[in-house]
């Protein structure tokens, strides 16, 4: 990895600033719905319900559906492991943040959690050729795969307090379509392609080939980032109503978040890339977009679920993607060669 030249910032800092504002405008139409009462407060948990059994379940198992290949990439148990690392390790900074402010979880949890996917897809798309892009897209699904499948979990143990490990509490449908999804296309891949020109399968998956339309699961799952963005302005219009606490705890957590994380990952990226055996431009983009990456918006997903009383989440997820706006560029720069 090298720095380099302003004439090839400007354009990859044009690009993640048109990138992040499409994700902040939606999530000020939230907002403005809440904020002028459009919406009620008590259709906000409804959105998150929603998301959280229906529309996030269904993007996860069309993903892994359409791009899942065990042979293809037969080292992915590597990336899931180092996605496993990047929680583990952000969680950890997170808990710095919570230790100082009353030991309030909701810090641990949005530096632990970033915008794992509905942000860095989009991001790679927007910054690397198609034929790369489709490579990265694959990896990135296998790199998320504990996030989706510990959120919950995690969220569980440290915002509700639960200790019981209750069936429910693990077995929560992002969780379930992750793992179920993966043992399915990861253990049966080509048996359960031979199913694709079915009528059923055309019917929930479409047709994947150029011009094919798509089908009701990713339809479905299509509406997972309006929604949950939409959930997340709206929240933040809600706990913005009175008096603003934690603003400490919010400046602290967007700065652990947006520029201690991906500086210590910066330099992490290169021991990363030596154990998967080889240094790839789309791979080294790929963790430092996941190093980079503001909270994740299924944290005010979870919090509406569980009718959570936020405090930390509204206030430092808006500072996030606000400040967001120069540091992913930054980040994305140190990277691109």
């Amino acid at each position: 990895m090298v720095f380099i030249s302003w004439t090839s910032f400007w354009p990859a800092f044009v690009t993640a600033l048109i990138a992040t504002l499409k994700v902040f405008a939606i999530g000020s139409a939230g907002f403005v719905l809440v904020r002028r009462k459009w919406i009620a407060e008590e259709g906000l948990p409804v959105l998150g319900q929603l998301v959280a059994y229906l529309t996030l379940p269904c993007l996860i198992f069309y993903r892994f559906a359409s791009k899942f290949d065990p042979v293809v990439f037969p080292d992915w148990w590597k990336y899931t492991l180092i996605g496993t690392g990047i929680t583990i390790f952000g969680l950890l900074l997170g808990k710095l943040v919570a230790l100082r402010h009353g030991n309030n979880e909701e810090a641990t949890m949005l530096v632990g959690f970033q915008n794992a996917g509905f942000f860095v897809l989009p991001m790679l798309q927007a910054l690397l050729p198609a034929q790369e892009n489709q490579r990265a897209s694959l990896l990135l699904f296998v790199l998320i795969i504990p996030f989706n499948a510990t959120l919950w979990l995690v969220g569980s143990w440290l915002l509700l307090k639960r200790r019981d490990f209750d069936v429910r509490t693990i077995l929560t449908p992002p969780f379930v379509a992750t793992v179920s999804s993966l043992m399915i296309y990861g253990l049966c891949h080509d048996w359960m392609h031979q199913w694709d020109n079915t009528l059923l399968m055309q019917v929930l998956f479409g047709n994947e080939q150029a011009g094919g339309t798509p089908g009701a699961v990713q339809q479905i799952g299509d509406l997972t980032v309006p929604l949950a963005t939409i959930a997340l302005g709206g929240s933040i219009a809600v706990n913005l109503r009175g008096r603003i606490e934690y603003k400490r705890a919010a400046v602290e957590v967007t700065l652990m978040r947006l520029a201690i994380v991906p500086l210590l990952g910066y330099f992490t990226i290169p021991l990363m890339e030596h154990w998967l055996g080889h240094t790839d431009h789309a791979v080294g983009l790929l963790l430092m977009l996941q190093f980079a990456s503001p909270p994740a918006i299924a944290l005010t997903v979870f919090a509406q679920q569980h009718d959570y009383p936020m405090r930390i989440i509204p206030p430092a997820s808006l500072l996030s993607y606000i400040v967001c706006l120069l540091t992913i560029p930054f980040f994305v720069a140190l990277v691109l060669k």
